[in-house]
């Protein structure tokens, strides 16, 4: 073959590539609607943050018993890192046993969550030296009894029903001495306890009179509008209403209430469902907070309506429940199958301190002797807690949140602030579901 035919053929092949490759460039057109959904996804951020299930459960007290003396911490965050430790103890040999009721024993320690856990959380809330099987029933108490002879810690994860438990064993001597050294009193970080009632489900107080600050903190605002792609799929779909703060898109409408304060959502769409079990309703609230960061401040679960199929989170601040009137304090939900049916929360988080002063709170005491000489105000068969926490107000003309530490009595389905002035009034700050 000639020179001149070799190179006319090398031509020809280059163009033919050339004409090959321009056409797959020119014909191919990527999927910028399924790019667009996903950056609309990971990109919605209402200035909060991501919080996994362990960080959203923990005991609102922990008590230690020998024989008849009971002590607590006396200050929230030595409470929150005990728990921090128990936490990773490694339980082995967990079975599940009938039981009827308490266990019996003379030293031991109970953690008390604030509300019903369902038994599956534990794997979150505890470390376990293999995989366990874990019943559906649900949890109020957990106890660690001291055991000598192997100096081991004896766990026990009591039903609500106080007819099934969980046992299991921690076999750390740095565990069990730890636990000694609280039991018996050797730590300057406890203070004395007393307990209300004496029942099955003990509620603990402190025993002295507590000395607190009130704080004054800033009160930051959420932009409402950052809501619209959190909770509408089709964001282009939803129209305003001027001046009413209201969004809609033809079939699910969130409203912006006392003056962009709080914000309401519904779905109303009516659907038959069933009662959603206590772990999988906790597992899709929690990935659908974290979906749009909407953990702002520190919320921690507080309680189901399972009925409803629905959950709740209270706002906590410095280790301490925050209760108010208008439900700035409280994030809730509603769920109707796998579709979020309402949506409650608030548009203010507390900021910076402004300013602190030193107060005083009734001893525990006190509070006891208060209910005891009221039984037309308190059945005490229907008090459900006593806690101290925050009284959150807010404030128009600063733009500034109140804390004030107060006692609070949860009872039948109301939070009660005690009035620390004339213990024997008192207020309804909140009303559950």
């Amino acid at each position: 073959m000639k020179y001149e035919s070799i190179k006319t053929f090398i031509l020809v092949v280059l163009i033919f590539i050339s004409f090959v490759l321009s056409y797959i460039v020119w014909s191919y057109q990527p999927n910028f609607d399924y790019l667009s959904e996903e950056s609309h996804v990971s990109e919605i951020d209402v200035g909060g943050e991501e919080k996994t299930k362990n960080e959203l459960v923990e005991p609102i007290k922990i008590a230690f018993k020998n024989e008849e003396h009971i002590k607590s911490f006396k200050e929230p965050e030595d409470r929150r890192e005990m728990y921090k430790d128990m936490a990773a103890w490694v339980m082995d040999d967990v079975e599940e046993t009938k039981t009827k009721g308490r266990p019996d024993a003379n030293q031991y320690v109970e953690l008390v969550f604030p509300t019903a856990i369902p038994a599956p959380l534990l794997t979150n809330l505890f470390t376990f030296d293999d995989e366990v099987n874990l019943p559906n029933w649900d949890f109020e108490r957990v106890f660690m009894i001291p055991e000598e002879e192997s100096k081991s810690i004896k766990v026990v994860v009591l039903s609500e029903d106080h007819k099934q438990q969980l046992k299991a064993k921690i076999n750390k001597t740095e565990a069990y001495n730890t636990v000694q050294s609280y039991v018996n009193d050797e730590n300057d970080s406890l203070e004395d306890s007393i307990v209300l009632d004496e029942g099955s489900d003990p509620i603990y107080l402190p025993a002295s009179t507590s000395e607190w600050t009130n704080k004054t903190v800033v009160a930051s605002s959420i932009d409402s509008e950052l809501f619209v792609n959190a909770l509408f799929p089709n964001p282009s779909l939803v129209t305003m209403n001027t001046g009413e703060g209201y969004f809609t898109d033809g079939q699910r409408g969130m409203e912006v209430t006392d003056d962009g304060r709080k914000l309401e959502y519904i779905n109303p769409l009516e659907t038959n469902y069933e009662r959603i079990d206590s772990n999988d309703l906790l597992d899709i609230s929690v990935n659908h907070m974290n979906e749009h960061e909407g953990w702002t401040n520190n919320f921690m679960f507080s309680g189901t309506t399972k009925s409803k199929n629905n959950i709740r989170f209270r706002l906590t601040y410095n280790g301490l429940p925050v209760y108010d009137q208008d439900k700035y304090s409280v994030i809730e939900q509603e769920w109707r199958d796998d579709d979020l049916h309402q949506y409650n929360r608030p548009l203010i988080e507390v900021g910076s301190l402004l300013n602190e002063e030193d107060t005083e709170l009734s001893s525990g005491e006190e509070v006891r002797d208060n209910i005891a000489a009221n039984p037309d105000k308190y059945n005490l068969t229907d008090i459900k807690d006593v806690r101290i926490g925050y009284y959150m107000d807010y404030s128009d003309d600063t733009h500034s949140l109140t804390l004030e530490p107060s006692w609070f009595i949860q009872y039948s389905d109301d939070w009660v602030q005690l009035d620390e002035e004339e213990l024997d009034s008192s207020n309804t700050v909140e009303e559950e579901d």
